[in-house]
């Protein structure tokens, strides 16, 4: 029982490692990636996923830097509040 608790915890530690490096990755590098891992990717079944996930990588290069807000309705005043 101990062994599978530390498989397990040692699965959950290695996947929040990767998420949190796969965020803080630049865009840029993030296709880099996604083209190193999508031959092999396909041959195991996820190719449909490393194609997702390149679409919304594609898509967040394509918007620029994303500090523009995405609500276009929202004001933004300068200054004072009234």
């Amino acid at each position: 029982m101990m062994m599978v608790q530390g498989v397990l915890v040692g699965l959950i530690v290695a996947f929040c490692a990767v998420f949190s490096a796969w965020r803080l990755m630049s865009p840029k590098l993030r296709l880099k990636t996604l083209e190193l891992i999508a031959p092999a990717a396909a041959k195991s079944g996820a190719g449909a996923w490393v194609t997702r996930l390149r679409s919304q990588t594609v898509a967040q290069l394509a918007a620029g830097c994303g500090a523009c807000s995405h609500n276009k309705t929202a004001v933004h005043h300068s200054g004072r509040r009234r």
